[in-house]
């Protein structure tokens, strides 16, 4: 079984003019925006070069980076880095759910709300960011990266939009119902590529494309949305088929958001998210580590928590047990 690593291993010292970019290039483009490149890649169009860079694992030349950003505060997670892979041509990678407790937020909020921050930060970094030298535009992100490329290129300037070959959602999330038949939505859907692991969670929340590719992992459950775990066979990734669990998951999603109102997810995702900051909870590691009974017990020790809400995140919980065991 083969991932991203063993591609690798193996091109690493090909070119792009030798070996055009495939869908394993725009993950390993996709980690980048992952890493803190703070005073190593300017915030500017400065380039410097990967080997400069310090990636060591990755022996190439040729490759520049430029415009670094990243912000992280109480309401909004938003990285974002330009990749200049060969002459002309550029990819944008915007950085997903970094796991603090603020980026999970933000993913959340993307079920009542829109834009969000961090949307709007991606807006406004492509439309900064692009010159004309950029001839060949891809744009793309993991998880909640995904949906800010999708968003960014929605919402971009028309010059910059004709330039954009290809659009990567990588197990991202999408938007709320009404946003998902917007004409904004519909101009990017012939340039979007969206791919999910067969026990896709993340990239089932909320709408954007029935068009996506299911690829096979080397593990299970929510731990497939690492794409470091997906399996790939050269250029390619390996074709898989959705599983049960993601599907009801997918249609447990569509269900809450069709039956409360966007106040009521408001004021249940709020809530949830006061009672971590209460018990000092700043990343999700931390919540991993915690059983379903200790987290209803956070619930139960809020004592401003009206009993509505309470009744909500008890079915949510229990609902998602059922679908948990049902697997």
């Amino acid at each position: 079984m083969y991932t991203i690593k063993e591609y690798l291993k193996y091109y690493k010292n090909l070119t792009f003019e030798e070996c055009p970019i495939n869908i394993n290039d725009v993950i390993l483009f996709t980690e980048l925006s992952y890493i803190d490149w703070n005073n190593i890649v300017s915030k500017g169009p400065q380039k410097v070069t990967l080997k400069e860079a310090g990636m060591k694992y990755l022996e190439v030349n040729n490759k520049y980076l430029s415009n670094f950003r990243e912000f992280v505060d109480t309401e909004k997670q938003f990285g974002a880095l330009c990749i200049h892979f060969v002459k002309e041509k550029v990819f944008i990678s915007f950085e997903g759910t970094n796991g603090t407790v603020i980026g999970w937020k933000e993913d959340f909020t993307l079920g009542y709300h829109f834009p969000v921050i961090s949307q709007k930060y991606a807006i406004n970094y492509l439309n900064e960011v692009i010159t004309n030298k950029d001839k060949e535009i891809y744009v793309g992100g993991h998880s909640k990266g995904g949906n800010l490329a999708m968003t960014a290129a929605m919402y971009t300037k028309e010059d910059i939009f004709t330039r954009i070959k290809y659009i990567y959602n990588l197990d991202g999330p999408g938007f709320k119902e009404n946003q998902s038949h917007s004409k904004e939505l519909k101009r990017i859907l012939p340039k979007l590529e969206m791919y999910v692991p067969e026990d896709s969670v993340v990239g089932m929340l909320l709408y954007s494309t029935k068009n996506y590719n299911v690829v096979k992992s080397n593990t299970n459950g929510i731990m497939q949305h690492d794409c470091n775990t997906w399996l790939c066979f050269g250029t390619f990734l390996e074709e898989g088929k959705q599983s049960k669990l993601s599907i009801k998951i997918n249609n447990k999603i569509k269900e809450w958001n069709k039956k409360y109102s966007d106040e009521e997810l408001e004021e249940m995702i709020t809530t949830f998210f006061k009672i971590l900051e209460n018990n000092n909870i700043k990343s999700f590691k931390e919540l991993k580590k915690l059983k379903w009974n200790q987290i209803v017990n956070l619930i139960n020790e809020v004592n401003d928590i009206d009993e509505d809400t309470k009744k909500l995140y008890y079915e949510a919980l229990k609902e998602l047990i059922l679908i948990k065991e049902s697997r």
